[in-house]
C-alpha cells in the first residue's frame, strides 16, 4: 500500500475514495473525463500550524477548504473534489503531494493561514518559481483577483516559493494564503463563519473561471 494510504484513518481513506470514484456525467449523460481538483487544507492532527489569540491555523484551513468544495460540488459539474484531509488527520507533505499525484489531479490547491510579527494584513497566493506564466499562476490571479473584488481584502499578490506540495506536484498547484492570524483583526475575520463563507466564496468562484476557461 502507498505510504499515504497508510497513515490516513478509515474514516479519512473512505472520504477520499468516494470523492475518487464518484463519477460524473456531462448534461447529455454522456461518460466523460472528469476535471480532478485536489483540496488541501493546510496542517492537521498534532501540526497545529501557526496560532492566534483564539484559533488555530489547522481549524480554520479545514473549515474553509471544507466550504471551498461544498460550493465546487455544487456549482461545478464535472469535477471530482478531492480533499487531502477532511478532518483534523495529520497528513505529511510528501503524501497531499503523492495524493495529487497518484489521483492524476488537474489542479492542486492548498489553503493557508498566514502569520508574521507585527501587523501584516492581506491575502497572498504562492505558486512554485518553475510555474511562472503557467496554469497555475493563472489560477493564482483569479484567486488574489476575488478577494479584492468581492472579499473587500488587501491582496497582497502572487508570489513564488519552493514549498513542497508546489514543488512535488505534478499538476498546476497554488497555495493560497486567506489571511493573517497573527493580526487581531485578520484572526477575527478568518475565524468567524462570515468571513470564511466569504473567502470560500472567493476560491471557488475564481476556480469556476479557471474551470470554464480550461473546459476540455
Amino acid at each position: 500500500m502507498r505510504n499515504w494510504l497508510s497513515h490516513l484513518s478509515l474514516v479519512a481513506l473512505l472520504a477520499i475514495v468516494i470523492a475518487a470514484t464518484s463519477g460524473c456525467r456531462s448534461s447529455r449523460g454522456i461518460a466523460r473525463q472528469p476535471f480532478v481538483l485536489v483540496v488541501d487544507a493546510g496542517h492537521g492532527g498534532n501540526d497545529q500550524g501557526a496560532a492566534g489569540r483564539r484559533s488555530l491555523e489547522k481549524d480554520i484551513n479545514l473549515k474553509v477548504a471544507r466550504r471551498v468544495c461544498k460550493l465546487i460540488r455544487k456549482k461545478c459539474k464535472g469535477v471530482e473534489v478531492i480533499q487531502t484531509r477532511p478532518d483534523d488527520e495529520f497528513v505529511t507533505l510528501d503524501d497531499r503531494a503523492g495524493m495529487a499525484n497518484y489521483f492524476g489531479a488537474d489542479l492542486f490547491l492548498s489553503i493557508h493561514s498566514n502569520s508574521a510579527r507585527g501587523w501584516a494584513e492581506g491575502t497572498e497566493t504562492f505558486i512554485h518559481p518553475s510555474a511562472r506564466g503557467g496554469r497555475g499562476e493563472h489560477m493564482a490571479r483569479l484567486i488574489e483577483r476575488e478577494y479584492s473584488r468581492q472579499g473587500g481584502r488587501k491582496s497582497r499578490g502572487v508570489k513564488t516559493a519552493n514549498f513542497a506540495v508546489l514543488r512535488k506536484t505534478r499538476m498546476p498547484a497554488v497555495l493560497t494564503e486567506i489571511g493573517f492570524i497573527s493580526n487581531r483583526q485578520e484572526e477575527k475575520f478568518i475565524k468567524s463563519k462570515r468571513g470564511q463563507k466569504k473567502l470560500a466564496r472567493c476560491i471557488s468562484d475564481a476556480f469556476a473561471r479557471y474551470r470554464k476557461e480550461y473546459a476540455p
